[in-house]
């Protein structure tokens, strides 16, 4: 076993909510089961923390690495963050966050920069399985034999407006009277979020209600993308499985994967998106951003370089 080095960490906290906490002490979790070996290995002992309680505060004060499970952003000297990325097997480990908050949405995409054989290779494989076996972040109904009618946009729907810390430009509202109200005649889908809470769901079933031609579904997300010439969300994980249909996304929220899309800061935005939006995104990479996302900013517990290159960005972190 080996010993800390001089300025390295002496332990390793992984700060989770008691849901997250109970798979981990399972050893359901391969992220954190594969980084414990490694842990062990350099003679970082490990201690799972709840999030919120007082022994968390009082371990992070001292000389440790600490690694916090979820979206929420955390700050410190030795404080990384883990989540699963919008592709199942995929995680975040980033310093300042996952999703909207992740460093991925200061990076700049240089698409001349990413092979383009490798791309098309990952983007196959990991869509084709996703697409056929109709995986999604959330269970979805079975994928329909035929077709859905088409229709001009889908809206995903979330419930981040009341959230502390705020990262949407638009409303729910605003995104449906603005997509519906521009195309009366032509129909537009609309899915709840799973969690949706009853305030949030009525509200929109009341907004619904003054368009016809808004069908709410509960239809698988694929289906629904393929059905559709555009996708409208805040910041929904339904938005970046878009991208593997190669679909037009407008996010009305800040996003860490806005370079894919068209951003919808004003109701005037999301009108010119609609508008515009297939045409201006005709020619995007969907295939080189989609390998840049997920295989070079994000980390894959299942492959065999795993360890060596979360390992790497913790180094880098502690600075040793």
């Amino acid at each position: 076993m080996a010993a800390p080095r001089h300025g390295a960490p002496r332990m390793v906290v992984i700060h989770a909510d008691e849901g997250w906490l109970r798979q981990i002490r399972d050893g359901k979790i391969d992220f954190f089961t594969k980084l414990d070996t490694k842990f062990r290995e350099q003679g970082l002992p490990v201690h799972l923390a709840d999030v919120e309680s007082r022994a968390a505060r009082l371990l992070m004060a001292e000389d440790s690495l600490n690694i916090f499970v979820g979206a929420r952003p955390s700050y410190g000297p030795r404080v990384l963050h883990a989540a699963p990325a919008y592709i199942w097997g995929f995680w975040y480990l980033d310093e300042i966050g996952a999703h909207w908050n992740s460093s991925i949405r200061f990076s700049r995409f240089h698409a001349e920069d990413v092979d383009a054989e490798k791309a098309a290779y990952f983007f196959n494989g990991v869509t084709g399985y996703m697409l056929r076996e109709n995986v999604s972040r959330s269970p979805q109904e079975v994928r329909m034999h035929q077709p859905l009618q088409p229709a001009r946009a889908v809206i995903f729907c979330q419930d981040i407006e009341l959230q502390r810390d705020r990262c949407h430009y638009l409303t729910t509202e605003q995104m449906i009277r603005t997509v519906a109200g521009q195309n009366r005649d032509q129909l537009i889908y609309l899915k709840l979020h799973p969690n949706q809470s009853k305030a949030m769901r009525r509200n929109i079933l009341a907004v619904c209600n003054d368009y016809p031609a808004v069908r709410i579904s509960e239809a698988s997300v694929h289906d629904l993308i393929e059905a559709s010439d555009i996708v409208v969300t805040q910041n929904s994980a339904a938005g970046f499985e878009a991208l593997m249909q190669k679909k037009t996304v407008v996010t009305c929220a800040k996003s860490d994967f806005w370079h894919a899309t068209l951003t919808a800061k004003s109701v005037t935005d999301l009108r010119d998106a609609i508008n515009y939006g297939p045409e201006v995104m005709a020619d995007f990479p969907f295939e080189k951003y989609f390998y840049w996302f997920l295989d070079r900013n994000c980390l894959e517990p299942q492959k065999d370089a795993f360890v060596a290159r979360a390992w790497a960005r913790i180094r880098e972190k502690c600075l040793f």
